[in-house]
């Protein structure tokens, strides 16, 4: 539970019983400057919440799909967005194996796209399916940002897949916060096709 109080001219916030350095604020608007807890730890304020997803292909065993995962990153986030984990949460013995090096990172959704964000790393735990996507540099706060990933082809079983989306703010030792929970339709092959 996070709780404020006025600390000189900035915040301070308690979670449990760990302290939180003073937030530095600007007088009348309240805007946070960082968020990093006593021993060094790095949160959010506001937490990154996801938008939307969806593919370009939804039929099964479909090639040269594209999954797209749109997350907003509010204005008073506190901290910038470093990394996004990208996991399946069911069905995952149906899913193929990511093209790491076609993925790419957006600001704007799927149907309005803005500049290329640059990634540092893109890796796919192979068991989980799971795939990390570090930016070469962090993400400020206030922007809508989406990422998209390319499956070597659609799993073979129709379903609803489920990825859990969890984002990390910059620092060396940041905090963990599930966005949210994405669902990827896949249908059946029309067999008259």
């Amino acid at each position: 539970m996070f709780r404020f109080f006025p600390a000189g001219l900035g915040f301070s916030l308690l979670l449990g019983t760990t302290a939180i350095i003073t937030l530095p604020t600007n007088i009348g608007d309240a805007l946070v400057e960082a968020v990093e807890l006593a021993d060094g730890m790095t949160a959010f304020l506001v937490p990154p919440q996801f938008v939307a997803a969806s593919t370009s292909h939804s039929s099964a065993s479909q090639r040269h799909a594209t999954y797209f995962f749109t997350i907003d990153l509010p204005e008073n986030a506190g901290e910038p967005l470093q990394k996004v984990v990208i996991a399946p949460q069911n069905l995952t013995r149906f899913l193929r194996s990511y093209r790491v090096q076609a993925t790419r990172a957006f600001e704007g959704s799927r149907f309005s796209p803005g500049a290329d964000l640059s990634l540092g790393s893109v890796s796919e735990e192979p068991e989980t399916k799971a795939v990390t996507v570090v930016f070469d540099r962090p993400v400020s706060p206030g922007r809508r940002i989406t990422i998209a990933l390319q499956p070597q082809h659609n799993p073979r079983s129709s379903g609803i897949y489920i990825f859990r989306i969890t984002t990390f703010p910059s620092g060396e030792n940041p905090q963990a916060y599930i966005a949210g929970h994405a669902r990827i339709s896949i249908t059946p092959i029309d067999i008259d096709d």
